[in-house]
């Protein structure tokens, strides 16, 4: 998703290049050369396991258990099992899955891939936030009381972190205690997740020896589903190996720090509780990283001998002995690598228009079938117009509903959509998508009508009636109309089809001026407040989120919401001690927003949403462009147990919900 939000949303990717940030490099459309990297199958001993041939373990590990290095299955499977039923069929053990990361920064990547193992998690199929099922996942079960202000969860007992220690409440209050609530810990605060509306922490309980509870001083919506759909969110760590970096339990923690060249102790105990960038931390994954990120070319990861998960014969997962995830520095690679089928299953980034072509055609050659991944983003490009403007003419203008209804009905949007998104998609503002729990037609359908004479009736309503003598509208004090639009430089479907809206807006009257920025330099203008209008690409409504999640519909993020009405984002965010206060009707929307906020029954939030929108659609803030084109990724055909379809949207986490556990090799691709 777009990297606008603050800490408090729930869809923001921390650390993470945004997918969007990616896409707009695009990869061209390449010609495949050969591409030298280690191909799909590895030749551990393990490999070759054909069907029928499954035992209730790996015989790697089956191995060591005979040799006296691991205890046997039962001891290392907790009492009752997560019990996962694959997507076609019971697989077999060994082989490897071969992937990519884009850059150091795909940290993602590998915890939707590798390391989607939250409290709870999401069921397999996404229906929206409101509507999919969550799951007991590292729990056994989980209770909600008191109407959403307490959450109890039960531990599985006999559960064990990878190094055989045993998994305990001990390692729920601790991460509650020393690391998620902790104020030391977190000096910009600590995370909205953690406390009641009062700002003080929630209280954490050991029922007993299996249970924990939470409880809050109000209901707290949301709860669950972040906990499941946001990858930062870490319910329990493992205590036996963390505390020696906390100073709260070790005196020379911060010796320590300073050891491995930090300042802080803080620092190094961030670094030490993170699996990507310590594999030494005891994790419940199905694998476990034997290198961190940035420690050689690729990140390996082997079958965790404790993992926790069966299959209904009761057989432990994963199937795949091993993962490794080559980390490359462009999408043009990624797309090298899967065209040459080097790649077992890969989602993300390359997955553009652009790129399909060469994807498509090189089928055959790389063994691989084309997976649909529907996207997150609810439009290509959406302008904003600044209506919070320092000047007072521009913010006037701006302002003018008129105004921007004229621009809307100016532009030819099929014209774009064919040229620049290969026909995919229409014509379409910023609006949730049909299959959305908050579609809305007329929302996303007004004003995408490309209609010359309807820009000009409402241009004049606008007051924009006289024109000099190059054809360009004046305003009252004769000045013409004219502004720039701000674009980032490295999304070029943005900035090629603003020269075919630019031709559109002449041809009645309006001039505008298109100005490439940095990514940085855009950010520093747009965030100032000193934008005239702006680009972006359009993100969905955020139903359960924190305070800025959802800047695209109303402005409630001073950096998302920057484009058309950043003081008024600015004046909310910080209880109306700076920027500026909105007009009524968009204040009202602003408390429907904290209501829904904090309206923990799902249908009763959902109706406050659609009231939101319907303020929304009324004062029209966005000029969108057309709905997105559908991405997709690839699985080799040998690769079974993997879905036909995902959804892209941020808070499923994709593909972890899928069960990567359960993927195995078998025949050839």
């Amino acid at each position: 998703m777009t990297p606008e939000h603050t800490p408090g949303a729930t869809r923001h990717r921390a650390g993470t290049p945004n997918r969007r940030a990616v896409l707009r490099a695009g990869a061209g459309m390449l010609a495949v050369a050969g591409l030298p990297g280690c191909g799909f199958f590895e030749t551990d001993p393990d490999n070759g396991e054909s069907e029928g041939k499954k035992g209730k373990e790996a015989p790697s590990l089956k191995k060591r258990v005979d040799a006296g290095e691991l205890p046997p299955l039962a001891e290392r499977l907790p009492d009752k099992p997560r019990e996962v039923t694959p997507l076609e069929k019971a697989g077999v053990y060994g082989g490897t899955w071969h992937s990519v990361m884009l850059t150091q920064e795909d940290m993602n990547w590998l915890r939707y891939s590798m390391g989607y193992e939250p409290l709870v998690r999401w069921g397999p199929e996404w229906r929206g936030v409101a509507r999919t099922e969550i799951l007991p996942n590292v729990c056994e079960k989980y209770e909600v009381r008191g109407g959403g202000k307490e959450f109890v969860f039960h531990l599985r007992k006999g559960l064990k972190w990878s190094d055989g220690k045993p998994v305990t409440t001990d390692d729920f209050a601790f991460a509650f205690e020393d690391f998620n609530a902790d104020n030391g810990m977190h000096t910009t605060g600590v995370y909205e997740l953690w406390l009641s509306k009062s700002g003080r922490p929630a209280r954490f309980e050991k029922v007993d020896d299996l249970t924990v509870r939470y409880v809050y001083e109000e209901p707290k919506p949301g709860f669950l589903e972040e906990i499941a759909g946001t990858s930062g969110v870490t319910m329990l760590l493992p205590a036996h190996y963390l505390k020696k970096f906390h100073a709260g339990h070790n005196d020379g923690a911060q010796a320590l720090a300073k050891k491995a060249g930090l300042n802080r102790w803080i620092d190094y105990m961030v670094i030490q509780a993170d699996p990507w960038a310590n594999p030494d931390l005891p994790s419940l994954n199905p694998w476990v990283a034997r290198n961190a990120v940035g420690k050689g070319s690729s990140v390996i990861a082997e079958r965790n001998p404790y993992y926790w998960q069966v299959d209904p014969d009761g057989s432990q997962l994963p199937y795949l002995d091993k993962v490794i995830v080559d980390v490359v520095q462009d999408v043009e690679v990624e797309v090298l690598k899967v065209s040459n089928g080097d790649l077992g299953m890969q989602l993300y980034n390359f997955g553009t228009v652009r790129n399909k072509p060469v994807i498509a055609r090189n089928r055959g050659k790389g063994g691989y079938e084309l997976i649909e991944v529907a996207p997150d983003l609810v439009n290509t490009m959406i302008i904003g117009f600044n209506q919070t403007h320092p000047d007072k003419a521009r913010r006037a203008l701006f302002a003018t509903k008129d105004f921007r209804i004229g621009l809307s009905y100016a532009i030819n949007r099929q014209k774009i959509i064919d040229t620049f998104y290969g026909g995919q998609g229409r014509p379409w503002q910023c609006a949730p998508l049909p299959g959305s729990e908050l579609f809305d037609e007329e929302l996303g359908s007004q004003y995408t009508e490309y209609d010359i004479d309807k820009a000009n009736e409402a241009l004049d309503r606008a007051g924009l009636t006289r024109r000099g003598g190059d054809g360009i509208r004046r305003t009252a004090d004769g000045a013409p109309v004219a502004f720039t639009v701000l674009v980032v430089s490295d999304m070029p479907d943005h900035v090629d089809a603003l020269e075919l809206i630019r031709a559109d807006w002449k041809k009645v009257g309006v001039d505008a001026n298109i100005q490439r920025l940095a990514e940085t330099l855009y950010w520093e203008r747009v965030e100032a407040g000193a934008s005239e209008a702006a680009t972006w690409a359009g993100g969905p409504f955020d139903l359960r989120t924190g305070p800025g999640g959802d800047h695209y519909y109303l402005p409630t993020n001073p950096r998302g919401s920057s484009r058309y009405g950043g003081a008024w984002a600015r004046w909310y965010t910080r209880d109306g001690k700076d920027g500026e206060r909105p007009p009524a009707e968009i204040e009202k929307q602003l408390d429907l927003f904290d209501r829904m906020r904090f309206t923990f029954d799902s249908d009763r939030a959902l109706a406050l949403a659609r009231r939101i929108l319907a303020i929304t659609k009324d004062q029209f803030y966005y000029l969108g462009i057309s709905t997105p084109p559908s991405e997709y990724g690839i699985v080799k055909k040998n690769v079974h147990n993997v879905p036909k379809k995902f959804s892209g949207a941020v808070m499923h986490q994709a593909p972890g919900p899928s069960n990567p556990s359960t993927y195995f090799i078998s025949g050839k691709a």
